[in-house]
């Protein structure tokens, strides 16, 4: 994908994202700067999927719902999706075609973004007696974080890491 429609693509996609989820200037002003969504919408662009556009907006939604009121607590994680790291985001992992190595790396880099907010969150939550896997079991957090740093170390860099780099993975909040 040439890296000069990045930008103008995002705007387009988070433009039609926050008319047709009703967003207020400030949600959508947020959510345009969130680079968690920015990556979940570009992913299937970057990756050359089939469809990108639908994909990208439906997997946008899902994101948004996610992290909107009551709905919070459907997406939020539960020890069913324990089993598999990515479990809780395949709702969000659905592409049709596309390069594989650059969809694993893309969401390699949001399974790196959602452990790392679990470590970050493990005390709070452990306050409130919130489920979070890292508390239950900070053995298996720590091996599906080697995972994703294993497929980040595999695949070559893309304009993905100049949409979300490791470090902003790191750091970043799903929060839209």
């Amino acid at each position: 994908m040439n890296s000069r429609l990045i930008n103008p693509l995002w705007e387009r996609l988070s433009e039609e994202s926050a008319e047709a989820l009703r967003m207020s200037e400030k949600e959508a002003a947020a959510f345009r700067a969130n680079k968690v969504a920015r990556l979940v919408g570009l992913l299937p662009f970057v990756a050359g999927c089939d469809d990108a556009q639908r994909t990208a907006l439906a997997h946008l939604a899902v994101f948004v719902v996610a992290n909107r009121g009551e709905s919070r607590r459907v997406f939020d994680h539960s020890p069913t999706d324990d089993a598999e790291p990515l479990a809780r985001l395949r709702t969000i992992a659905d592409f049709k075609g596309g390069d594989a190595a650059t969809l694993e790396r893309g969401m390699a880099l949001l399974g790196l973004c959602m452990v790392s907010g679990y470590r970050r969150d493990a005390e709070l939550d452990r306050i409130l007696d919130a489920y979070n896997p890292a508390n239950v079991d900070s053995s298996k957090a720590a091996v599906a974080e080697s995972r994703f740093r294993e497929v980040i170390a595999v695949t070559k860099p893309t304009e993905l890491d100049a949409i979300l780099s490791i470090e902003e993975a790191e750091k970043g909040y799903w929060q839209a």
